[in-house]
């Protein structure tokens, strides 16, 4: 009787326990999906903010960006030091880099003239991305190029594009593809006439001119009446000799 009782109080408690039990369920649910939900707007919070801080890194660099019409300013300054001609100065920066300051091509050149980090160094160009640090380095480039051969722009460009060494060695434009047209749309830019005539100095102009000639054997042909001489004198010409045939009877004469 007493276990009786003491089991039916045992049911009834934790009868009573249940909703207890369901609302702590519950709660922990909350508490679970609650921690979760902070962490993800916490994460999209951030991500919002780092892009935000991005965006903010864009415009701040776009803004510090030179326009063409700068540039244009700081190579007439640059260029009158150093009597280079600025549209010359402008055709290279054109055909180098489009004015884009943060260029860098396959081979490591960078900025508006494309300096090499070998050459920038001699150059004493720390920034190469620094606009008028790079077309000071640049132009000071060209000027020594124009002196060395005698302001011969072809060859100022070429040794520009290919280096000093491949000049020297081919004594004039090397016949790299890449440098013969680098040197014509430079100078294109910067005096049709001058391109025209570099591309004629390096491709030449008109058809092929034909090989050598040789002289043609002419056969002369003489007709000889009579006995065949005894000996012919050896001409340039090849001579052939053909006798007369032999008499033939008038028609219907009756031979002895």
């Amino acid at each position: 009787m007493h276990n009786d009782t003491t089991r039916t109080t045992k049911l009834r408690d934790s009868r009573d326990d249940r909703p207890r039990r369901r609302v702590l369920g519950l709660a922990v649910l909350l508490l679970t999906l609650g921690a979760g939900y902070a962490a993800a707007q916490r994460g999209v919070v951030d991500a919002v903010a780092a892009l935000a801080d991005e965006g903010d890194v864009e415009v701040e660099e776009s803004m510090r960006r030179p326009t063409i019409a700068q540039i244009m300013a700081q190579i007439d300054e640059v260029a009158a030091r150093h009597q280079v001609p600025p549209r010359l100065v402008a055709a290279v920066i054109a055909v180098e880099s489009e004015f884009n300051p943060r260029a860098v091509s396959r081979r490591g050149a960078r900025g508006l003239m494309q300096l090499m980090p070998a050459t920038a160094a001699n150059l004493d160009v720390e920034d190469s991305f620094d606009t008028r640090k790079n077309i000071e380095g640049g132009v000071r480039h060209l000027r020594v190029l124009m002196d060395r051969y005698h302001n011969d722009l072809p060859l100022v460009l070429a040794a520009y594009n290919a280096g000093d060494t491949a000049v020297v060695n081919y004594r004039g434009v090397p016949p790299y593809r890449e440098t013969r047209q680098y040197v014509v749309r430079v100078l294109r830019r910067f005096d049709r006439a001058a391109a025209r005539a570099a591309a004629q100095r390096i491709y030449g102009s008109g058809p092929a001119r034909p090989g050598p000639s040789y002289p043609r054997t002419r056969l002369a042909v003489i007709q000889v009446y009579g006995p065949m001489p005894s000996e012919i004198e050896s001409t340039s010409e090849t001579t052939v000799v053909a006798t007369a045939p032999p008499s033939l009877p008038p028609l219907g004469a009756q031979g002895p």
